[in-house]
């Protein structure tokens, strides 16, 4: 009963994350999708960075899966589901690897959890945005996975020029 629906759902929110990665990214993506999905629970990380790195070592360790076998997967959690993201993981020439990141009602706190039971799932179409991003300015939607390095440079570079702007408004005030 609720597999229609939940198709439905993803497929609008995979439409809207097309949409938004063909505005603030210059990647392309192949028309070979496939789908990973990930418990949000399952990630560890006490700031958003680690959060990142743990995020991407389980994802490069997981089983792609069709559409229809990412969707069996959640129809069967259906009652529990309180939320679904889409995520692109990788955007690769042959294949874009989208990861479905569900949120569970049972692993809210006890009270909210009875507040929420009866409600149906949301479903959103979400990216990370760099911490350089700018805006106006398309971006590698790869720069968590596999763009980790231009990206590493990228801050490396900015930060350097902070730290030279400020040594320099130090030097100007001195003399």
């Amino acid at each position: 009963m609720h597999q229609n629906n939940l198709k439905n759902n993803i497929q609008h929110s995979f439409d809207n994350l097309l949409r938004l990665v063909e505005i603030h990214c210059w990647n392309k993506i192949s028309p070979n999708i496939i789908f990973i999905l990930s418990d949000f629970n399952e990630f560890k990380g006490s700031n958003s960075s680690e959060l990142r790195i743990h995020r991407n070592k389980l994802n490069n360790l997981k089983i792609p899966l069709t559409l229809d076998a990412a969707i069996q997967v959640l129809n069967n959690e259906y009652d529990d589901l309180y939320g679904v993201n889409l995520y692109i993981f990788k955007a690769l020439k042959k294949e874009t690897i989208i990861e479905i990141q569900y949120y569970r009602k049972s692993n809210f706190e006890a009270d909210y959890c009875t507040k929420i039971k009866n409600n149906q799932p949301m479903f959103h179409a979400k990216f990370s945005l760099p911490f350089l991003a700018k805006k106006g300015v398309q971006y590698d939607i790869n720069w968590e996975s596999s763009g980790r390095l231009r990206y590493f440079w990228n801050t490396f570079l900015h930060k350097l020029k902070i730290k030279m702007k400020f040594l320099k408004e130090i030097y100007q005030s001195v003399h």
